[in-house]
């Protein structure tokens, strides 16, 4: 038999605290850190390529993971184990103070002894936590299905000891069963206790093991595909995976649920089976000694062991307080970002007082103009839109507004105007989804059939359109399935040969800025000219009085419909009156100027990371909360000499000046700022290695931000200097978050500063 020393117990002891405690400071890299190309070599790299271990499926490595990830593992399976414990001896203690709660707690243990404990486990979590797994949750679904085998262990031996003598002299002296079991069975049990305990956490590590196994991943889940950071993209590796939040031991087992995994990349399965496998033999280790010790030494006589054994573990809690984290500096220049974050009056004077060199990048581009208020006619009646447009408008205040935007472009034209209903055409639109997350809704293309075709007995060609936005289908419990895109809507009608549009959208006044889909129309399709198709959208009031005399009744088509509700024929129809569309704008040739500012002693050849915001398009003008920020980090990067480039971008042009002017830089970073006004900081990348660690920063420098769970597509996410990494910025709900934002960047200065491998130089 192998003879276990004191001193090799206490030494694997503490060589596990010391695993939990420190894992993830002597790691080689952060969690954060991939490598998602090393030349041709395909991912997983195989171990000693490019880390020791090897790596997981998207170039993390592996080592790092185990002892990132210790300290969740071993926290969980030891508060698991130890709570399963806990539990075992005080439903014990309860059974033995009355026969029938013995019964009572006799017959749940059976119960729950019976059912398979990964099952149960599962089940729980996946059917009853909607969030995310916590580790707390982890651990109540290990206790929950977990005690009754401690229970039946130390049942077992209260009975023994029930007959020793002992027990019989203290009954006779009339001592209670509680205080029986608390003051003289206890202590005789603790060698069945240790050795229970030892055993409860290798059963909870095993169980760990298993939910990993079965996709049970602790904390924010991310999909991260890495494809857009590859210079080449290769058939084989594997480009996207599920990453979690905690690095848990379980997780990484997760990932290796392939058959490749059993065949050609087998250490993706050994190397944390390896790190479980010698947890659960040292757990088992320090239980078989304890048991020994103390089956022939009371644990009250030996006060002076455990109370060393305690000492010294506490001070390893109280070290691991007092070393610093990795990259501690870089929290400081978050502090000192944040502190400079102030309201400043605009860019140029703030990139001046930080000392930057400011220059111009000049693209001459045609501008299209407007150069009155767009109106709409009909007889006596006239709708005219506000003139100029207001940026940012109060809800409810915006009534006409023109729509200038690809083939919409500007004019006068009489026709006649021709009452087009909502331009349904039931054969020419194919279902469309659900809304995402609503996948009870049915699609919108079976709900239309039995319209009536709106175009079918009506002439468009060269007249004015009137079409009344179409919002939906109303289906009762089930929610609503969206109508036509306000776009689709306008281009069908120009697509069939309509000399101008007057769309009527009843949400009209009710869009925020940040969700009116006219503005995305023009921002996504911007006007080339100033002639084209002139679309004027009304909202139900100035459309109602536009078509009183007309006998036109629009009420019955500005809502949403209800399901299976009977039509007639169409209410479309030609009128007998002429209409006059006047959308007045003119092209101007004119350069339009970004501004950019940098340090003027950057050594050449450093790796730049550029700080990126567009102006607003209404104004001209970046809005006070992106300009504070800007002001902020240049005041940082003027004091700490970072390699930051920022662009105050005018979106009147196209990227083509500035991406000339930073051609003699090396960009490795862009950092795009969207509105930062909202209450939540978001980040958005199509490169979804970055993601993690823009996470993590949030989370370091307390910031309030939304986990970032996807990979956007490159169609998603904004990226002003193609095949550039590009992280996006912004915001959601009510509040402000320029002051988080400016600390996370500080934080990336830092880092990258201190020299952080996740970030590229």
């Amino acid at each position: 038999m192998i003879s276990l020393h004191g001193t090799q117990i206490s030494s694997a002891m503490l060589g596990l605290v010391v695993v939990a405690l420190f894992g993830g400071r002597i790691a080689p890299y952060e969690p954060i850190y991939f490598v998602v190309e090393h030349g041709a070599d395909p991912r997983p790299y195989v171990p000693g390529l490019v880390f020791p271990l090897g790596s997981d499926l998207l170039g993390r490595d592996l080592l790092s993971l185990v002892l990132t990830g210790a300290r969740a593992t071993l926290t969980i399976v030891l508060v698991a184990g130890l709570a399963r414990v806990l539990a075992g001896v005080l439903v014990a203690a309860v059974g033995s103070l009355w026969r029938p709660m013995r019964l009572l707690t006799e017959t749940v243990a059976d119960l729950v002894a019976a059912v398979p404990a990964t099952l149960v486990a599962l089940i729980l979590i996946k059917a009853f936590v909607k969030t995310d797994t916590s580790i707390l949750v982890l651990i109540g679904a290990l206790l929950l299905m977990g005690w009754a085998g401690p229970y039946r262990v130390i049942r077992a031996e209260v009975d023994r000891l029930a007959r020793a003598p002992f027990t019989e002299g203290a009954q006779v002296l009339g001592v209670s069963r509680a205080r029986l079991f608390w003051t003289h069975h206890l202590p005789h049990l603790v060698p069945v206790i240790a050795i229970n305990l030892t055993q409860q956490v290798v059963a909870s590590l095993v169980l760990v093991a298993e939910l990993g196994v079965l996709g049970v991943l602790v904390g924010a889940v991310r999909s991260i595909n890495v494809e857009e950071s590859l210079a080449t993209v290769r058939v084989g590796p594997p480009m996207s995976a599920l990453v979690p939040d905690v690095p848990e031991w379980g997780a990484m087992l997760a990932s290796s649920r392939t058959v490749e995994a059993l065949w050609a990349t087998r250490w993706l399965i050994f190397v944390p089976g390896a790190a479980f496998a010698l947890t659960a033999s040292a757990v088992a280790a320090i239980g078989f000694t304890l048991a020994r010790r103390y089956a022939r030494k009371n644990l009250a006589y030996d006060a002076r062991g455990v109370l060393a054994v305690a000492l010294v573990v506490a001070g390893l809690f109280v070290v691991s307080g007092l070393v610093p984290e990795r990259y501690a500096e870089a929290r400081a220049w978050a502090a000192e970002a944040r502190a400079e974050s102030q309201p400043a009056p605009d860019v140029a004077s703030a990139f001046e007082q930080a000392g930057l060199r400011t220059y111009a990048a000049v693209r001459e581009v045609t501008r299209i103009t407007s150069t009155g208020p767009a109106t709409v006619t009909i007889g006596q009646n006239r709708a005219a839109e506000l003139y100029p447009r207001p940026s940012n408008p109060p809800a409810n205040t915006t009534h006409v507004r023109s729509v200038v935007a690809g083939s919409y472009g500007g004019g006068v034209v009489d026709a006649p105007l021709v009452f087009a209903a909502r331009g349904i055409v039931p054969k020419e639109h194919p279902p469309l989804l659900p809304r995402p997350g609503r996948p009870t809704v049915p699609p919108l293309g079976p709900l239309i059939q039995s319209y009536p075709d709106d175009y079918a007995g009506i002439d468009i060609r060269g007249k004015v359109v009137l079409l009344v936005r179409f919002m939906g289908v109303d289906v009762p419990g089930r929610g609503t399935a969206p109508g036509f895109e306000v776009s689709g809507s306008i281009s069908d009608a120009v697509r069939r040969g309509a000399a101008a549009v007057v769309f009527v959208d009843p949400e009209l006044g009710g869009y925020a800025k940040s969700r009116d889909p006219y503005v995305f129309t023009e921002q996504d399709d911007p006007a080339g000219s100033a002639s084209g198709v002139p679309v004027v959208v009304l909202d139900p009031s100035a459309a109602e009085t536009l078509v009183r005399p007309l006998n036109l009744d629009l009420s019955p088509l500005l809502g949403y419909d209800r399901v299976g509700k009977e039509w007639g024929p169409s209410a479309a129809r030609d009128t007998t009156v002429t209409a006059r569309v006047e959308v007045p704008l003119r092209e101007d040739t004119e350069p339009i100027a970004s501004r950019i500012g940098q340090l003027p002693d950057i050594p050449d050849g450093t790796g730049r990371v550029v700080v990126w915001a567009a102006r607003n398009l209404a104004d001209d003008r970046l809005d006070p909360t992106r300009t504070a920020v800007l002001a902020a980090l240049a005041r940082l990067t003027s004091v700490h000499q970072a390699p930051f480039i920022f662009v105050d971008f005018d979106p009147h042009a196209d990227t083509q000046a500035v991406a000339a002017a930073l051609r003699g830089e090396r960009v490795v970073l862009v950092l795009v700022l969207q509105s930062l006004d909202g209450g939540l900081l978001t980040f958005e990348s199509a490169n979804g290695d970055s993601i993690p660690a823009f996470d993590y920063y949030a989370r370091e420098v307390g910031a309030r931000y939304e986990v970032t769970r996807t990979t956007a597509t490159l169609e998603q996410t904004i990226r002003p200097l193609p095949g550039v990494r590009t992280v996006v910025l912004g915001s959601r709900g009510p509040g402000g978050v320029s002051s988080d934002a400016v600390a996370v960047i500080g934080y990336l200065a830092g880092r990258l500063a201190l020299g952080a491998p996740e970030l590229p130089r």
